[in-house]
């Protein structure tokens, strides 16, 4: 066996402290959250992951990105497969919301968020600048800027009930929420 230490690509562990993070955050919240919580969960040294996320703050931030950026993806991916450019990304954010079945990893990366955004209030404001990039295709008319809203406040509200655990929402009850995008109904095409 070679005796010098290999050393791991930064990305690598990177991609471990901010998978250990996910966890911990899911699963203690923000009153639990510490990086010696994190490094407990990791095979790297605390140095190590001060020297990626040189404090809380830093990984904090670190996380709300990395979810950022799955989110924006998952979303711009669903958003790709609509033949209807207007209003598709709002229409997106729903089918993102209502896919069936909501995953333990779902919940807990709102969990993540939320935790995040409790730990550190400013994180807010981070974690809406990665949804407006996903609001960039909302339609300007009226009518349009109101249901393209209206959709995204639907989504939110089943994601933060499937978080909490507060209503129960039957898979056949959530594909019923896609209806709401039926031509002639909302967001069908731009008004004239």
């Amino acid at each position: 066996m070679d005796t010098l230490t290999r050393r791991r690509a930064p990305e690598t562990t990177r991609a471990e402290i901010l998978e250990k993070a996910i966890e911990v955050a899911a699963e203690v919240g923000a009153t639990g959250f510490t990086l010696d919580a994190v490094v407990a969960r990791t095979s790297v040294s605390k140095g190590a992951l001060l020297h990626h996320f040189p404090s809380k703050m830093a990984l904090l931030e670190g996380l709300v990105d990395h979810l950022g950026q799955m989110y924006v993806d998952g979303i711009l991916k669903e958003a790709a497969r609509d033949p209807n450019p207007y209003g598709r990304n709002a229409r997106a954010y729903l089918r993102a919301a209502v896919n069936d079945p909501v995953t333990p990893q779902d919940i807990s990366i709102g969990r993540v968020v939320l935790a995040a955004c409790a730990i550190e209030p400013a994180l807010s404001e981070r974690w809406n600048c990665w949804t407006r990039k996903v609001t960039a295709d909302d339609p300007c008319d009226p009518v349009g800027s109101d249901d393209a809203l209206l959709l995204r406040l639907i989504a939110d509200g089943l994601w933060m009930s499937d978080i909490f655990g507060t209503h129960r929402v039957s898979p056949e009850q959530r594909q019923a929420l896609l209806s709401l995008m039926t031509p002639g109904q909302i967001l069908g095409e731009p008004a004239a």
